[in-house]
């Protein structure tokens, strides 16, 4: 089913780290999260979404006393491959996340609007399925500086580092019933050799909980992000500038067939910390070739 379908690394919006980038979506995964789908063959997910924020908070989740508005369009391709080998149970899989973005800023320090390839990741993996409701599945995920990048652009679309990020899932699915979804994953990042920044390493936990009833599935989504050591180099706050977010928000579904589907989402960052604030929707499509 390619509802189980692992979401990896995607775009970057204005979040943590350095000028509030990450190089991975916080709850982009969603109902995706936590398997693959256990029939070899390639399947194509495309994500788009919609990001708006008027505020930036501090290290105590307060709004930043400063003109802040960020307006953030982004198309994500993700092609999956599942193979027939099988190492200790599990079915290799890999996959290449390609997103395009769209970036329109107001900052105290500058204006900027751009449109651009941002940072793609490529994937390899193993999928255990247990049996028919359960599965897990472990990836590493590899985000690379392929975006286009400039240390004087503040809509710079791309983070100009790498960085590496181990990922466990597990999805459970009664067709008929209850549906979890859960993906937990550590963001490993490299140093920006331009600015001599470092970004902390990060903890992402993304979670999805619904429901099945004949072709529609109804549920709530959203992810909880952790920042685990604090960032690094000349421009970092004295504090670290450790991000923290959780989000939640509804989702609807609905399966033509079950390997294509269409879904919506929207979340609302709840807790922001050294973080901007604000509103993100999702619409998903999901199919086979």
């Amino acid at each position: 089913m390619l509802g189980t379908l692992l979401a990896g690394s995607a775009v970057s919006s204005l979040h943590a780290a350095e000028n509030g980038n990450t190089q991975y979506s916080p709850g982009s995964a969603q109902f995706y999260a936590g398997g693959v789908p256990p029939f070899s063959g390639f399947y194509l997910l495309s994500q788009t979404s919609y990001f708006t924020s008027d505020r930036m908070n501090d290290g105590d989740g307060n709004k930043q006393p400063f003109e802040f508005k960020v307006r953030s369009i982004a198309d994500t391709f993700r092609l999956l491959y599942v193979s027939d080998i099988n190492i200790a149970g599990a079915q290799v899989w890999g996959q290449l996340v390609v997103p395009v973005v769209h970036l329109d800023l107001d900052l105290p320090f500058g204006d900027g609007n751009n449109l651009n390839i941002a940072d793609i990741t490529g994937t390899i993996g193993l999928a255990w399925h247990l049996d028919r409701y359960n599965s897990i599945v472990f990836g590493i995920d590899v985000g690379m500086p392929t975006g286009y990048y400039s240390a004087s652009d503040v809509a710079s679309i791309g983070l100009n580092h790498w960085s590496v990020q181990p990922t466990l899932g597990y999805h459970y699915s009664d067709p008929q019933g209850l549906e979890l979804a859960t993906t937990a994953r550590l963001i490993f990042n490299t140093r920006n050799n331009d600015t001599d920044y470092k970004t902390g390493t990060e903890f992402v936990l993304d979670y999805a909980v619904g429901w099945n009833i004949d072709k529609w599935r109804v549920g709530a989504v959203g992810y909880y992000l952790q920042q685990l050591t604090d960032d690094t180099g000349p421009t970092a706050a004295a504090d670290g500038h450790r991000g923290k977010g959780f989000a939640l928000g509804p989702s609807l579904t609905y399966s033509f067939t079950p390997a294509t589907q269409v879904s919506a989402s929207w979340q609302h960052d709840i807790v922001a910390e050294n973080r901007a604030q604000g509103n993100t929707v999702w619409l998903n499509f999901a199919t086979k070739f």
